[in-house]
């Protein structure tokens, strides 16, 4: 089978990117800091790499197209199940499939909520993260960015809850 750069079978589904292994290595890392699908090709009896992340896999080549597309969709599937919030250095705040551009301010705040999906961000540590950044951080101001971080991850099937007077945890709203 030849390979292609991604693999998808309908437009509501997150491409993956076939990374030829280990020629196209520096690819690879590129794709995993963005939080892309990844299906390496395993060339030439080369070993594959050792990961616990349910958003890659491999096979070997050859593999026929019926395995490949089997693969694919195991991997589509698997990652459904695990998914987790990524934001990049571009402001780009991925969720499955869906993604929203973030503002500066909104990224710097987004990341400890991204980086602990599921847990308390305390209230006080956003607000010292809005210090640095050189702008009011104020109660208020911090209120402000929070509503506009709600409106924004909302279309990603993403909820910002508060935890009164403590903090804030970013979740998924299914």
């Amino acid at each position: 089978m030849s390979h292609t750069r991604t693999a998808r079978t309908s437009s509501a589904e997150e491409n993956v990117h076939v990374v030829r292994w280990p020629l196209e290595a520096s690819k690879l890392e590129r794709h995993r800091r963005t939080g892309a699908l990844r299906l390496l090709v395993i060339e030439n009896g080369g070993t594959p790499p050792t990961t616990t992340d349910p958003r890659e896999d491999w096979v070997r080549s050859p593999i026929t197209r019926e395995d490949f597309t089997a693969r694919i969709a195991a991997l589509r599937a698997r990652a459904a199940s695990h998914d987790l919030p990524a934001l990049d250095h571009d402001g780009l705040l991925r969720y499955g499939s869906r993604v929203v551009p973030v503002s500066p301010t909104e990224m710097y705040l987004l990341r400890p909520l991204v980086q602990r999906f599921g847990s308390l961000v305390a209230r006080d540590e956003l607000l010292a993260l809005l210090s640095t950044r050189g702008s009011t951080a104020s109660r208020n101001a911090l209120d402000l960015h929070v509503m506009r971080i709600r409106r924004r991850v909302l279309p990603l099937g993403l909820r910002l809850r508060t935890a009164s007077r403590r903090g804030y945890l970013l979740e998924g709203s299914a």
